[in-house]
């Protein structure tokens, strides 16, 4: 049978030492060496990288009852947010699904305009001081405190210690990234061997979303709200609500995947607009600035399925039990699809830039049945925050080195960015 091409790397551990070191470099490089369909060897572990819109619509809506999700990934993630949509079980994944989609349609996410204006005022009432001072102010963090106020009212309109909330995201992911990048971990045998940090994080979690759903439960009152939503959701004509633990694992999901993955673009999409000051009209579509953005920085820069029997890919037959990854970081810089892919530009995604693009050229929430839920959300939260702010601040770079994503269960930031806050003049 032939095999892709692909690097070699060491007798031993094949390319996993290159995939560790510079993991985005390594998968572009990749890519632009092997072509669409990439073989690697990590020690004793293969993968296949899939590059070409049409190949990736195969694995993932053609042959999708060709994979599943009992991968590396989601057994780690699954440590955090148990049995739920990042779930590798398909009956529960499903249940789930049904119950969660409708939540965040379009018609329920336009109801969030006040949630989102009430959060950014206070965020623009503390610019104005620092406009005020000349103070530098990091926009990772002022993003992140930002978004997940937004996002814990919108949840469970409740007032939450945000800091706390961070940290502990924070560890969870990191440790979680940790975990994935080891060959072998004690945690897999037994959750026991989790390290002290992940399990004081997880039960700080824990105890605020178990408190709120059993003070909710408790309540007479309505709230509009997605926990409310999902406390009165039900399962088809099975009439079975969520219990405890489910609705735990799917506030905890939202809460980790909707925070994270849009404070993580969000943030991005401030530092290109300070970056490129010049490039800002005053009728700029700010849709297409979170667009280009979460194209160049996608969130959710890598999606891997396990292949549950033969499958063929393009050219190639992909064993049964492997690993096959998909890139949206990669993908959205293939030169046959993004000219200067590295480039900041809002204006690929105006309507006629469009039409000239494969559909599946670009992939910043998925494709297929699993594409992200909260990807309405995302997109209503980041394009409203920049308009508020963009009427009344333009952002200074205050940060000398270049910021550099930094892979892990998502595209974070590698450092802190500093920028000063201007206020606009009037015209």
């Amino acid at each position: 049978m032939i095999k892709p091409p692909g690097p070699k790397g060491t007798l031993i551990w094949g390319a996993l030492g290159e995939f560790q070191e510079d993991t985005l470099g390594f998968l572009v490089r990749s890519a632009e060496n092997y072509g669409d369909i990439v073989r690697f060897r990590f020690a004793h572990m293969q993968a296949y990288l899939i590059n070409n819109p049409e190949l990736i619509k195969q694995a993932l809506i053609t042959n999708a009852d060709c994979f599943d999700k009992h991968t590396r990934s989601a057994k780690q993630i699954r440590a955090t947010c148990g049995d739920s949509l990042l779930s590798f079980n398909q009956l529960t994944w499903a249940r789930h699904r049904k119950l969660i989609q409708p939540v965040f349609q379009p018609r329920f996410v336009e109801t969030m305009d006040d949630i989102i204006d009430q959060q950014t005022a206070h965020m623009m009432e503390r610019w104005y001081l620092l406009a005020e001072t000349g103070e530098a102010v990091d926009i990772v963090s002022e993003i992140n405190q930002l978004v997940i106020q937004i996002s814990t009212r919108a949840l469970f309109s409740s007032e939450l210690d945000t800091n706390k909330i961070e940290q502990a995201l924070t560890v969870l992911l990191n440790d979680t990234w940790r975990r994935l990048q080891a060959p072998f971990v004690m945690s897999s045998l037994s959750p026991i061997f989790h390290k002290r940090p992940f399990k004081q994080a997880l039960s700080e979690v824990d105890k605020m979303v178990f408190n709120i759903i059993s003070k909710r439960r408790d309540e007479n009152t309505t709230h509009d709200d997605v926990l409310s939503r999902l406390l009165s959701a039900h399962q088809g004509n099975g009439d079975i609500k969520l219990t405890d633990s489910e609705l735990r694992d799917a506030v905890i999901t939202l809460l980790l995947a909707g925070h994270e993955t849009t404070a993580n673009a969000l943030a991005w999409s401030f530092y290109l607009l300070a970056e490129q000051p010049h490039k800002i009209p005053t009728n700029m579509d700010f849709k297409n600035v979170f667009l280009e953005t979460v194209r160049l920085y996608p969130s959710i820069w890598i999606i891997e399925r396990r292949t549950i029997k033969p499958t063929k890919i393009g050219d190639y037959v992909i064993p049964k039990g492997t690993s096959v990854l998909i890139s949206p970081y990669v993908l959205h810089r293939h030169k046959d699809y993004w000219k200067t892919s590295d480039q900041f530009d809002p204006d690929r995604f105006s309507e006629a830039e469009c039409d000239q693009r494969p559909r599946n050229a670009f992939l910043p929430f998925g494709l297929g049945e699993h594409r992200c839920v909260g990807l309405h959300m995302a997109t209503k939260i980041s394009t409203r925050v920049l308009e508020i702010a963009h009427k009344q601040f333009r952002l200074q770079l205050v940060s000398k080195n270049i910021p550099q994503p930094n892979p892990g269960i998502t595209l974070r930031h590698n450092q802190n960015i500093l920028v000063r806050v201007k206020r606009n003049q009037p015209t």
